[in-house]
């Protein structure tokens, strides 16, 4: 019996269809990159940050607690960081922004990033706590419209880092990054590839902003 072989519409059907996604799956891969290397000298160690003057805020953001209220890891490694690079820069004037989501009773990342912080000895007045931080663009944005950020040290893991800069610096803020300690996460995988399309979608949100 002979092999069913496609009309030649629908090889061109098919042609087309493989052009397209090699075309989308291009342009996807090629803003994923020109994200990160356009970000990559932002990036500094904590003693580096410790030299920049004029920083209005550190600014960390939220990531997820526990069903107990308490931080994730991955959130208490970066409030952690936060209050070790906010501490580095004593009488500088900053202030430690806390920006994440509290959307409800049953889920408050802002109590729980505001407790852990004054464990990490930082006073409260010298706390600012925005509590509608909802995605990364939305604390960017916050930063600068409500708060007034023109100079802030960002503090989020590798991985997240280069789109919390670029969107920063698409609206205006000059920014600086410390990433916090980042050990094996079995989510980091996931999290990796949904970061590919997190930066392709905050790319074309910063373009037509």
């Amino acid at each position: 019996m002979k092999k069913k072989q496609l009309s030649k519409k629908g090889k061109r059907v098919l042609a087309c269809f493989l052009a397209a996604f090699l075309l989308c799956g291009t342009y996807i891969l090629g803003v994923n990159f020109y994200v990160i290397l356009s970000q990559k000298k932002n990036i500094v160690s904590r003693q580096e940050a410790a030299q920049i003057q004029n920083i209005d805020y550190v600014l960390v953001l939220g990531c997820g607690v526990r069903e107990d209220g308490f931080p994730t890891r991955m959130l208490s490694e970066r409030l952690k960081s936060g209050a070790e690079v906010f501490k580095s820069l004593e009488n500088s004037g900053a202030k430690l922004l806390l920006t994440g989501d509290n959307s409800g009773e049953s889920y408050n990342e802002l109590a729980a990033m505001k407790s852990v912080s004054l464990e990490n000895g930082i006073a409260e007045r010298d706390m600012l706590i925005d509590n509608i931080g909802f995605s990364t663009y939305e604390s960017m944005y916050n930063a600068k419209n409500t708060y007034g950020a023109k100079r802030i040290i960002i503090i989020t893991q590798p991985y997240h880092m280069f789109r919390a800069l670029y969107i920063a610096e698409s609206l205006g803020i000059e920014a600086w990054g410390v990433t916090a300690y980042l050990p094996f996460y079995p989510q980091q995988i996931n999290w990796s590839l949904r970061e590919v399309l997190a930066r392709n979608k905050d790319f074309l949100l910063c373009a037509f902003d």
